[in-house]
């Protein structure tokens, strides 16, 4: 989810790297660039029946079921195929966190089982082909408190323990979630992985008896490539109205719109003038026409002029693929890679001339 674009894909997979994909077009990415099925794991609670045969077709590790409905979806079609499904169970835990804005336990939830109901919930369904082999939890999103961390990591092993003794199957996985946050704004710290690393080992040992043969899952995504990904846009004027500031660039929302749609700032510089001081607070906009198109605000910058080039920083994940690149036709940005000094184009600009190619216009419109 983080980053599909395939180079990037490509470079985890080679330094060992599973896949957690919520799409059809996701598995399909993980799997052209090479990843084992058996190191892949689909997630999401809206999966079709043609995701889930296109997914038990490639033998990918396990399918994470979110719904009683969608556990019947997975028997019949596994039925139909004559195959065992590896489920883990998706656990919509009671206690809420307030670690992040994007928590997605301990309340009424599109994702996963009621802690409290799940049992009941299974006890009433046929699962002669699906195979629960473990638990998944994922507490909440851009986390930086390492003390939470070390706790989720506890308390999620419990909750296996407990509910694979209670439903009646073999402990072979735990998914913890991800979660992993990385600073975007000033004040923000990194997270103490020494500390989160230390309290894993510590739980390995004491739980070793109980889980020796369980896989452990991890969805870093966001903290692998957040921090590698720069969006480089141009400064076409500076406007000053009622006293503010505006710059206007060549690129918006419809190519960066995670600092909108979450109301963010990430970090801002003037590349050319990397060095110089800053004067003043500006907000940065994109060229569209909507006030929603602001990608900086109240950020301080060096004095602007036309043709600077401005860089925002950590937009390695849910950067181009979380954006509405088809906004009012001004076509996609390219997407180039830096690795040990050399340059790669891994993703070709679309001009709006291209982006009519998959727009036919029947006969019948004159």
């Amino acid at each position: 989810k983080a980053n599909p674009n395939l180079a990037i894909c490509k470079i985890l997979f080679s330094l060992g790297a599973g896949a957690e994909v919520s799409s059809l077009g996701e598995l399909k990415t993980a799997l052209k660039v090479g990843f084992e099925p058996n190191n892949i794991l689909f997630v999401g609670p809206g999966k079709t029946e043609e995701e889930i045969l296109y997914a038990v077709n490639n033998g990918i590790y396990a399918l994470v079921a979110e719904s009683v409905e969608e556990i019947q979806l997975i028997e019949n079609t596994a039925e139909k195929l004559g195959k065992q499904v590896n489920v883990l169970l998706r656990i919509n835990t009671i206690e809420r966190p307030k670690v992040s804005p994007e928590i997605m336990v301990g309340g009424p939830s599109k994702f996963g089982f009621d802690e409290e109901s799940v049992i009941d919930q299974l006890s009433s369904i046929r699962m002669q082909y699906v195979k629960p082999i473990g638990i998944h939890v994922y507490s909440a999103s851009q986390i930086l408190d390492s003390d939470f961390i070390c706790e989720h990591l506890q308390n999620v092993l419990q909750l296996s323990l407990r509910l694979s003794g209670e439903i009646g199957f073999q402990l072979k996985c735990t998914d913890f979630g991800g979660g992993f946050g990385v600073p975007y704004h000033p004040g923000e710290k990194e997270l103490e992985l020494q500390k989160i690393s230390d309290e894993a080992k510590r739980l390995l040992e004491e739980y070793r008896p109980f889980i020796s043969n369980c896989r452990l899952i991890f969805e870093i995504g966001r903290f692998l490539v957040a921090e590698a990904g720069i969006f480089v846009t141009r400064v076409i004027r500076i406007k000053e109205s009622r006293g503010k500031y505006f710059i206007i660039t060549d690129g918006g929302i419809n190519h960066l719109t995670r600092p909108a749609f979450m109301g963010v700032n990430h970090p801002v510089r003037i590349l050319n003038k990397i060095t110089s001081e800053n004067q003043s607070e500006y907000e940065i906009c994109g060229p569209s026409c909507t006030p929603l198109d602001v990608i900086g605000t109240r950020v301080r910058l060096p004095m602007p002029e036309e043709g600077d080039i401005i860089g925002i920083f950590n937009v390695g994940a849910y950067g181009y693929t979380m954006s509405m690149v088809n906004f009012l036709s001004f076509g996609w940005p390219k997407e180039i890679m830096v690795d040990d000094g050399k340059i790669f184009v891994i993703r070709k600009s679309k001009k709006p001339e291209q982006l009519f190619k998959d727009q036919p216009l029947p006969d019948e419109i004159k």
